[in-house]
């Protein structure tokens, strides 16, 4: 059967199963139509289908997002079943699920008629997957799953960084890992929390790496000096309501922000005074002021704040 349907989350692995099938089937030369069935009708598809090329022989055709809404309209779903029964037989065709009730008697039916493919939503199976060809350190599969496991589509990108970086050898190692791929940033006061740390610590390096990873995510420099400015007055108002006493949960409350952040600046209180702070605070106020005035270009300012740490 030369007619299918494609189910999956991530519009890549769909792309790569086709590019795969149309292999698989010596469609390679085929001209390729595609159709998104938010917007096309089916009955414009079925009628490319049926229609001769005069460019090549053989045809691939692409339904993007069937739904129980395309096939809501009984005149294209009789197209469609009609096709299927007598199907054109230079025609490679194929259908992505989005939104299709598979309880449906119609619906049944009409998969019957399709050879279906689920792909795996699992992130470790298709990392293995991809990585099948590749000598992999056990600790990098891991850090794949970690990083990304709510974003397949990033997964994929970042597999394929690492087996283009790999060659020849195809040896893919954890400091390999380590160096290329970026850390998601699920959220942005984690890592800013990490930084105020190594700002403490006076960890110059450790400063401009986790620096680094923020630029990464393309937040502006400016963003993340307001970032910057919101931690330390957050930790300015803990430590002096710490010092009077009050306990980690009414402090959230006082100061209306959620107990883990509370939790999290706690552990900075060891490493600021309040002098230390407010100088940080000011630091910041003057140099928030010389890239409004134009004094200073806004992509050095936080270099030029970590590497004056004294």
């Amino acid at each position: 059967m030369s007619n299918y349907v494609i189910k999956g989350d991530s519009l890549s692995l769909i792309k790569k199963k086709i590019d795969s099938l149309i292999k698989e089937n010596h469609y390679d030369d085929a001209s390729i139509s595609t159709y998104d069935l938010d917007e096309d009708s089916i009955s414009s598809l079925i009628e490319d289908a049926d229609t001769i090329s005069f460019l090549t022989v053989n045809k691939v055709i692409i339904g993007y997002n069937l739904s129980d809404e395309a096939l809501s309209d009984s005149k294209h779903l009789n197209t469609l079943n009609k096709y299927l029964d007598n199907p054109n037989s230079d025609v490679l065709l194929f259908f992505t699920i989005s939104n299709l009730d598979m309880r449906k008697k119609v619906n049944k039916e009409l998969l019957n008629k399709l050879t279906v493919i689920n792909l795996s939503n699992s992130p470790l199976e298709i990392i293995k997957d991809a990585l099948k060809d590749f000598q992999v350190e056990r600790r990098v599969l891991n850090l794949l799953e970690e990083y990304y496991k709510d974003d397949l589509e990033r997964l994929l990108k970042e597999i394929d960084k690492l087996k283009v970086a790999s060659l020849p050898s195809k040896k893919i190692t954890v400091s390999l890992a380590d160096e290329l791929l970026i850390k998601p940033l699920n959220d942005q006061e984690n890592l800013t929390f990490s930084l105020v740390r190594a700002i403490a610590l006076k960890d110059k390096k450790e400063a401009l790496t986790i620096y680094q990873e923020l630029l990464n995510y393309n937040i502006l420099s400016y963003s993340i000096l307001g970032l910057l400015e919101s931690q330390y007055r957050l930790l300015y108002q803990v430590i002096i309501l710490k010092k009077r006493g009050i306990s980690q949960p009414d402090i959230a409350k006082i100061l209306d922000v959620h107990p883990f952040r509370i939790k999290k600046t706690l552990e900075l209180v060891s490493f600021y005074t309040l002098g230390e702070v407010r100088k940080f605070l000011k630091k910041m106020a003057l140099i928030d002021y010389n890239i409004k005035s134009g004094i200073y270009e806004d992509n050095i300012t936080i270099d030029l704040l970590i590497l004056n740490i004294k």
